[in-house]
């Protein structure tokens, strides 16, 4: 396995994996809720994200309105209306005596279709999402919405797990990161955010599919070409060249080095909910329990055009 490192040896002669401050590059940050106990970790990461780096936190709960559609259906919808507006705003006001700038939004219609409204609406920087529990057999399931706004959100999303009773985790810092490159565009804007989030220490691999990583130096002169050692901060840069399937590869990486974060491109849009199921990214996601940073390609895509492609899909 081919791998370079970088380091920044210091007046002692050792090596200092701290860096001076950088702009944080999520100003806004959206939070879905749906007082699941997925949306739960979601949303404490988000919170902590907010209350570390000065952000402004939004938090969306959309309520499907096809139960209105049914006589029988109505009242219980509207019972979930009104204690979905009652636990939000409960919710709100908690993070607001934190000295959280918050502000909580209870929304109607297509779920995704909603959300990506608020996060064209509010310009958001980064999208929180939880996802379910790895099963026993390794893997999450990942909803339709999940996998659409995976695809189609015009901004970074972060993918969190559930979170372990007996293991509570600490959010809202980034010590260690490994960012996954396949040179794709949406690859290189997510390098581009890994190297501005990590606070210690950034792992960068590529997974060459052509089995030729050994013999091959190219790969990894780009990879140090792609992401060099930061001087300015500080931040020490790994590379690694491995062969082989890429979700494979990641998760042992993962395995290995447990990284505080992942960071992976988007998948394509044009992507077929077949594709999307098989992506590297879902495949990722829906096997590691650590947060999970997925960038698009660019984050000009708030379009009225965008937004009716997914709901109608």
């Amino acid at each position: 396995m081919p791998a370079s490192r970088g380091s920044n040896p210091n007046t002692d002669g050792k090596t200092t994996y701290l860096h001076a401050a950088k702009q944080f590059p999520f100003k806004t940050i959206v939070a879905a809720i749906d007082f699941s106990e997925e949306s739960s970790a979601a949303l404490r990461c988000a919170q902590e994200l907010a209350r570390l780096q000065h952000a402004m936190l939004l938090l969306i709960h959309v309520i499907d309105p096809v139960g209105y559609a049914f006589p029988a259906g109505a009242p219980q919808s509207i019972e979930h209306d009104k204690a979905a507006r009652e636990e939000l705003a409960r919710i709100e006001a908690d993070v607001k005596r934190q000295g959280i700038p918050v502000h909580s939004r209870v929304e109607t219609g297509i779920v995704c279709e909603r959300i990506l409204l608020s996060l064209r609406d509010h310009r958001a920087a980064l999208l929180v999402l939880g996802t379910k529990a790895i099963t026993g057999a390794g893997r999450a399931a990942l909803g339709l919405v999940t996998r659409q706004l995976l695809a189609h959100s015009p901004c970074p999303i972060l993918t969190v797990a559930p979170d372990d009773a007996k293991k509570p985790r600490k959010f809202g810092r980034w010590n260690n990161v490994l960012a996954a490159t396949d040179f794709s565009a949406a690859s290189l804007s997510a390098l581009h955010y890994a190297q501005r989030v990590a606070g210690g220490h950034l792992i960068v691999l590529h997974s060459a599919r052509c089995g030729r990583h050994l013999d091959c130096p190219n790969c990894l002169e780009r990879l140090r070409f792609l992401a060099p050692f930061d001087e300015a901060h500080g931040l020490p840069v790994d590379h690694s060249v491995t062969g082989g399937e890429p979700a494979r590869m990641i998760v042992q990486m993962v395995k290995k080095l447990h990284p505080d974060l992942i960071v992976m491109g988007a998948p394509s849009p044009a992507h077929t909910e077949h594709d999307l199921e098989h992506s590297t990214v879902v495949q990722v996601v829906a096997s590691v329990n650590i947060p999970v940073l997925i960038v698009p390609e660019s984050r000009e895509r708030y379009t009225d055009e965008l937004i009716e492609e997914v709901a109608t899909a």
